[in-house]
């Protein structure tokens, strides 16, 4: 017993990461996708969301279903009542409004939310969980989602878990009343000293193929970044980097396309789009949201067709060449700035099998594979500055890439990395945050290996392939020259074999011993030269650079507060 006190007490008085778990299970209509899983209020209402967004969480009350019949499906990653809790505050803000948030970020625009506070139970590793009390919260209690063509409405599945802001509290002002601060995530475990730095490292992986999902406070899972890390500051609380290009390639094998490599796709039949696209970085929204000529120039090579009534593209599933694109090594390379930087570019590629996702009940009543790119399609609204069309990456783009946050007032910064595939280290490898992002160790093809099917490189099914034509029938150059290097060794031992003999017949004397030793240490050179032929030199390759934290050219003394006016 004394020795569990006293590794309680070593553990609690030390700073470490904090691990946020993953749902059991999968979600949503327009993936499936992995959520987290945490309890509310002093009943512990189990629930599971989204991981993202800033500022408050986005829970759904028990009362948005009450519209839609019992045989929709709504609010299956569960639903929160307030009436069954006694640490539910929601007097004191006394504030209700349309929720913030987009049309293209998971709540859609014009619903009815009450903002609240309310404890919250994160799972703890070991121990009993993690108490938050009084953490932000929009409870939304009337919403629904529209089919893009406006011909259908319905009911949401998932809320959403907030993952901090700038500052350390979300700040209220009721009034003349004191100010009210609500509690955010990750900032509560940073001023609890539980947590080194007020940072988050998300991975959302993929449900379908098994990449399971990682999100640390504090730090992030080194194994869940590859190759080089941009920073860049972030806007406001919103994560805006420059899209450059948007390429279509093949790892290795054959290419399913008239082409082993695409490129400047991105402008592919639009002139007016300039020479960068600036687009937003989020994970509550689900699909890659860029203008209609770059996913018409996309699907233009893919065996899909566009489904008005959905503004998506679905997959040919009888189509010869859907299964040849979706499990081969192909993929979409983004390349965006790095770090803000003109000369610098990073590239994070998007293969094909995370971008097969399934439309399900109750947007659609078969399940139905697509492809996920549409325009933006949120209107601006005039009580919300920021709303309207934003161009983003979302959910179906950040299955194959890292990103992190670590909040600091306006000098804070945001990270953005390739991910790996299903071959993804299953211990973690914790790193905290000081002054930078290191990436892992490992190339992301390995993190693929043995999930996809190379096509095999044949001219008739890769026209356009810039890959070495077959070599001609036969032996290749290196077993030929194996062979020939075997036959002269042969050649010199019986030579030597038959003089010996020749000696011996006319009376010689025999070769002495060392005489023989050259003769088999010359047969063990001709096979040492035989063995270096036929294995080539292992080359090890350069661990990737940290990527530098950026400067910051003046340092503000203090960083104004966000605080929302409430009348009285």
């Amino acid at each position: 017993m004394f020795c569990f006190y006293v590794l309680f007490y070593l553990l609690a008085s030390s700073r470490a990461l904090v691990q946020i778990f993953q749902s059991s299970g999968a979600y949503g209509p327009d993936g499936p996708w992995q959520t987290v899983n945490v309890s509310l209020g002093s009943s512990g209402q189990p629930v599971q969301l989204l991981p993202g967004g800033a500022w408050a969480s986005k829970i759904l009350s028990s009362n948005v279903c009450n519209n839609f019949s019992s045989r929709t499906p709504c609010g299956t990653g569960g639903l929160y009542d307030p009436t069954l809790s006694y640490t539910v505050d929601n007097t004191s803000i006394d504030f209700v409004a349309p929720p913030t948030v987009s049309d293209d970020s998971g709540i859609p625009a014009g619903s009815v939310y009450q903002a609240i506070m309310e404890q919250i139970q994160i799972p703890h590793s070991i121990f009993s969980p993690y108490v938050i009390s009084n953490l932000s919260i929009d409870l939304i209690n009337q919403v629904y989602a529209t089919l893009p063509d406006g011909s259908a409405q319905y009911p949401p599945q998932l809320g959403s878990l907030s993952l901090g802001a700038p500052n350390l509290n979300h700040s209220f002002t009721p009034g003349n009343a004191p100010l009210i601060n609500a509690s955010l995530i990750p900032s509560w475990f940073f001023q609890a000293e539980i947590i080194p730095t007020n940072m988050y490292g998300l991975h959302i992986g993929s449900a379908a193929l098994g990449i399971p999902l990682s999100l640390w406070l504090g730090g992030y899972d080194r194994s869940r970044v590859i190759g080089p890390v941009s920073t860049q500051p972030y806007a406001d609380w919103s994560f805006l980097v420059d899209l450059l290009d948007i390429g279509i390639r093949v790892d290795n094998g054959a290419s399913p396309f008239q082409f082993s490599k695409k490129q400047n796709i991105l402008r592919e039949g639009n002139s007016s789009i300039s020479d960068t696209l600036s687009v937003y970085i989020d994970s509550l929204a689900p699909f890659l949201y860029l203008p209609q000529s770059t996913c018409d120039a996309i699907a233009s090579y893919l065996p899909v067709t566009y489904e008005s009534e959905y503004k998506l593209y679905f997959w040919n599933t009888n189509d010869s060449n859907y299964e040849r694109v979706v499990t081969s090594p192909s993929y979409l390379a983004f390349t965006f700035r790095a770090s803000n930087l003109e000369q610098n570019n990073i590239t994070i590629n998007v293969p094909f099998q995370l971008l097969n996702l399934t439309l399900r009940a109750p947007i659609i009543d078969t399940p139905t594979q697509f492809f996920p790119c549409r325009p933006p399609i949120a209107t601006k609204r005039s009580d919300d500055p920021r709303s309207g069309p934003k161009y983003t990456l979302g959910r179906a783009f950040l299955q194959a890439a890292f990103i992190g946050v670590h909040w600091d007032g306006a000098l804070g910064s945001w990270f953005l990395a390739q991910a790996p595939g299903p071959n993804t280290a299953s211990t973690p490898q914790q790193e905290a945050f000081t002054t930078r992002v290191n990436s892992g160790v490992g190339t992301w093809a390995d993190t693929w290996a043995g999930h996809w099917t190379p096509l095999r490189d044949t001219t008739s099914t890769n026209p356009g392939s810039s890959s070495p034509a077959p070599s001609e029938a036969g032996l290749s150059a290196g077993a030929k020259a194996g062979i020939g290097v075997g036959c002269a060794a042969a050649i010199a031992l019986f030579a030597v074999v038959g003089l010996y003999l020749y000696r011996l017949r006319s009376g010689t004397h025999p070769a002495s011993e060392a005489s023989l030793q050259q003769v088999a240490n010359a047969k063990s050179a001709d096979d040492h030269d035989m063995k270096r032929l036929e294995t080539p030199p292992i080359v090890e390759a350069a661990a990737p650079e940290p990527a530098e934290l950026m400067g910051v050219e003046r340092r503000q003394e203090i960083y104004g507060r966000t605080i929302h006016e409430i009348s009285s």
